[in-house]
């Protein structure tokens, strides 16, 4: 039977191919498209409309946000500066108790002096819009006033040795 069919088809193609769908039918099949994409664009319309107005928010609120502070540093920077900062103020807790007021402050006069520069470099890096040469200078500062202070309590720590030794020595 499937051969029957097929040589049906094979010699009266010419007749299938003239044939054409009425008028009716063709306006039927085009309102049920015209219906089905008349929602879709609209929806990908407004989607795309939602999307414009929401990045445009959230690029205008990201500039005035950077604009009243600045711009952010960077979390490696923000670590090292933090490491930084905690290892200076235990030194200098380790100073104040070494000596009296009057010594804290002609001891602490430079790192005083260090600690302005680096809130003026900090100053300068929110104008700068992040420049990396003023980011290397607050860390050099950073690194500075440490060494100051490291250095100074080891001369603490030889006063205090040569002062144990006296008292020995007159013991003897």
């Amino acid at each position: 039977m499937g051969d029957q069919l097929e040589r049906f088809i094979v010699e009266n193609r010419e007749a299938f191919n003239d044939a054409s769908p009425s008028d009716k039918a063709w306006e039927g099949i085009d309102q049920k498209l015209s219906k089905k994409h008349t929602i879709w664009p609209t929806i990908w319309k407004v989607a795309a409309m939602l999307f414009m107005v929401s990045t445009i928010y959230l690029m205008i609120d990201r500039s005035q946000s950077e604009s009243e502070e600045g711009p952010m540093l960077s979390d490696e920077f923000t670590q090292a500066e933090d490491y930084y900062v905690s290892l200076i103020a235990q030194r200098k807790r380790a100073i104040q108790e070494q000596l009296t007021p009057e010594q804290q402050e002609q001891f602490l006069v430079d790192i005083d002096q260090l600690d302005s520069m680096y809130l003026e470099l900090k100053k300068t890096y929110q104008t700068n819009a992040s420049n990396d040469r003023v980011m290397d200078a607050m860390i050099s500062n950073l690194q500075l006033r440490l060494d100051i202070l490291n250095k100074q309590l080891d001369i603490l720590q030889n006063i205090k040795n040569q002062n144990n030794e006296n008292d020995i020595s007159i013991e003897i």
